[in-house]
C-alpha cells in the first residue's frame, strides 16, 4: 500500500515522479487510523480538482466573450499592419538568443491574416481588466485559506461557494449580522444564530493556522465527522467541515483548502514524521512479540511436574488435600509410616490422596519431547507401577475368594461394636498386617462391620470402642471430627 501526500497539480508538476493526485515517492507501509485518513484526504482532493477544473473553464469562457467583443478594428489592423520590431540582441551568441526566445511569451494567431502575434496584443485592453477580476476571484487566491462548497451538497437556499478566511475571526449563523449568514429551508432552524466562528492565528508567519470553534450551537459542527467543541479544532487541507445536521445529500458541507504558501514542505515533513512514528511502534510490538516464548521449554516444565519425594516425573499423580502433588507409590508408601503429614508443607493429612489423570496426561505430551533414553527411563517407571497395582489388585481377589470360602463354611466374624478381647485384637492385629495398605486392607475390615459408611454413622460410644478393638487406645475421648479422621486413615493405612 502506498501512502500520497497530496499536493497542489501545479506543485505536483514540478515534482519528480509525480501522478495527477500525489507524490509517490514515499512507500513506507501504514494501517489502521492513518492510512483510513490518508484515503478520506485523496477523495476529498479529487473532488477539489474536479471542481476547480469547471470553476476555471466557466472563469475563462465568461472573461473570453467580452474581450474579444470589445477589441477595436483599429486595434485589430494596427496589429496586422505593425511589422514585428527587430530584436536588439540579434548580434549576441546564439546561446544567448535561444534564452530570449524561450523566455519571450508563446506568440498566438491573428484570426485576419494568420500572423504570429504576441500574448499582449492578443488580449484587448478591455479585455485586461475583466480577465485580471475573473482570475482575482478564482479558489486559487494564494495567501487566503477558504472553505469550499463540497460537489454533493444540495443547499435549499442561496450560500456562498467559497468561504474566505480573509479576517481574523468570522461569524457563522442564521442572523444577517453574521460574517456568513446559513439558513435553511429544508430544515428550519438548523444553523444557529450564531452557530460558529472561523478564527485565522499567526497571520502572515510561518506558523499560520486556521480554526473552527463551536458557538453552543443546538446542531453543532462536525470536521471529518468529529464534533467541535468550544475550544475549537485545528483546520487542516481537506478537511469536511459540515455545519448543522449531518444529512443527505449535505446541506451545509464545506471543504477546507489551505493557500499553496502555507508550508507544503512542513505538511510533508509531518506526514512522513507520523509514518516513521508508526513504523518505530510497528518494530517494537514485532519485538515484543518475538520475545514472548512461543512454547514452555521442557526445563521449566520438569520443576512443576516433578514428585518431591522421588524428585523425577509423577507416575500416577495422586494429590492430598493440601494441593500438593505426588507420585502414587510415593505418597501411598509415605502415609503407611503413619506419617499424616504431607511431606512438602507439613500440613495435617486426613483423607486418603485422589488420582490426578489431567496431570498425567501433561506429564506424558511432556516426556513425549525429550530424549529417548529419558523416556525410556519413564516407561520402566510406569510399568513398574502398574505392576505394583496388578498385585494389589489380585491380593484383594485372593482376600475375597478367602472370606467367600470362610462364609460358606458358616465362619463368623466378631463385630467392631463389640469389644475385643486380647485373642481378638491379636487376630484381627495379625490378619490385618497382611495388607498394609490399598483396597485389600479396606476389604479385610469390612469383614468386622468397619466401613467408611459405618465410621461416618457411629456414635461416639461406638467409636471408643472401635479405637481399643484397633489398637488406638489413646485416641480415646478425643473430639469426634478427630476419631474419625484418625479412623479412616486406619482402613486405607494402618
Amino acid at each position: 500500500m502506498r501512502a500520497s501526500v497530496l499536493l497542489n497539480p501545479r506543485q505536483v508538476e514540478a515534482l519528480p515522479n509525480a501522478t495527477p493526485f500525489g507524490y509517490q515517492q514515499l512507500q513506507p507501509t501504514v494501517t489502521g487510523p492513518v492510512l483510513q485518513c490518508l484515503r478520506h484526504v485523496l477523495v476529498a482532493r479529487k473532488k477539489q480538482l474536479r471542481g476547480r477544473a469547471g470553476q476555471d473553464a466557466m472563469v475563462k469562457k465568461a472573461a473570453k466573450k467580452p474581450a474579444m467583443e470589445a477589441e477595436p478594428k483599429r486595434r485589430r489592423k494596427s496589429a496586422v499592419s505593425s511589422p514585428p520590431a527587430a530584436s536588439p540582441q540579434i548580434a549576441e551568441p546564439k546561446r544567448r538568443r535561444k534564452s530570449v526566445v524561450s523566455s519571450s511569451p508563446r506568440p498566438t494567431a491573428s484570426p485576419q491574416t494568420g500572423r504570429a502575434r504576441s500574448v499582449e496584443e492578443a488580449v484587448p485592453k478591455g479585455a485586461e481588466s475583466s480577465v485580471t477580476s475573473a482570475r482575482a476571484t478564482e479558489p486559487e487566491d494564494r495567501g487566503i485559506a477558504f472553505l469550499r462548497l463540497s460537489a454533493e451538497c444540495r443547499p435549499s437556499t442561496t450560500v456562498s461557494q467559497l468561504i474566505y478566511f480573509n479576517k481574523e475571526s468570522l461569524t457563522v449563523g442564521r442572523m444577517p449580522n453574521c460574517d456568513i449568514v446559513m439558513d435553511s429551508t429544508r430544515f428550519p432552524q438548523m444553523i444557529s444564530r450564531t452557530h460558529a466562528r472561523l478564527v485565522t492565528t499567526n497571520v502572515g508567519t510561518p506558523q499560520q493556522e486556521w480554526a473552527i470553534h463551536d458557538c453552543k450551537s443546538m446542531n453543532g459542527v462536525t470536521v471529518n465527522g468529529e464534533a467541535v467543541g468550544v475550544s475549537g479544532r485545528t483546520l487542516r487541507m481537506g478537511d469536511v467541515v459540515n455545519f448543522g445536521k449531518r444529512v443527505v445529500p449535505p446541506e451545509f458541507e464545506f471543504i477546507f483548502e489551505a493557500p499553496q504558501s502555507s508550508g507544503l514542505a512542513e505538511e510533508l515533513l509531518v506526514q512522513m514524521k507520523r509514518i516513521a512514528d508508526l513504523e518505530q511502534e510497528l518494530q517494537k510490538s514485532e519485538k515484543k512479540r518475538e520475545a514472548i516464548p512461543k512454547g514452555l521449554k521442557i526445563s521449566e516444565l520438569s520443576n512443576e511436574l516433578a514428585c518431591c519425594v522421588c524428585k523425577d516425573w509423577l507416575v500416577h499423580a495422586a494429590t492430598i488435600q493440601c494441593s500438593h502433588t505426588f507420585c502414587w507409590s510415593c505418597i501411598d508408601q509415605w502415609l503407611q509410616t503413619k506419617q499424616f503429614v504431607c511431606p512438602v508443607c507439613r500440613k495435617e493429612v486426613t483423607r486418603e490422596p485422589v488420582r490426578t489423570r489431567a496431570v498425567d496426561a501433561v506429564v506424558q505430551k511432556t516426556v513425549s519431547q525429550i530424549s529417548a533414553e529419558e523416556q525410556a527411563e519413564f516407561a520402566a517407571r510406569i510399568k513398574k507401577a502398574e505392576v505394583e497395582d496388578s498385585t494389589s489388585q489380585k491380593h484383594l481377589e485372593d482376600l475375597e475368594r478367602q472370606i467367600n470360602e470362610a462364609l460358606r463354611a458358616g465362619k463368623k466374624f466378631f463385630h467392631i461394636n463389640q469389644l475385643w478381647g486380647k485373642k481378638d485384637k491379636e487376630t484381627f492385629k495379625k490378619g490385618v498386617n497382611q495388607y498394609p495398605a490399598g483396597n485389600a486392607r479396606e476389604r479385610y475390615c469390612k469383614l468386622t462391620g468397619m466401613t467408611v459408611q459405618w465410621v461416618h454413622s457411629a456414635d461416639s460410644t461406638q467409636l471408643n470402642v472401635a479405637l481399643h478393638n484397633v489398637g488406638l487406645g489413646a485416641l480415646v475421648d478425643r473430639p469426634e471430627d478427630e476419631i474419625r479422621q484418625r479412623l479412616l486413615m486406619f482402613l486405607r493405612y494402618g
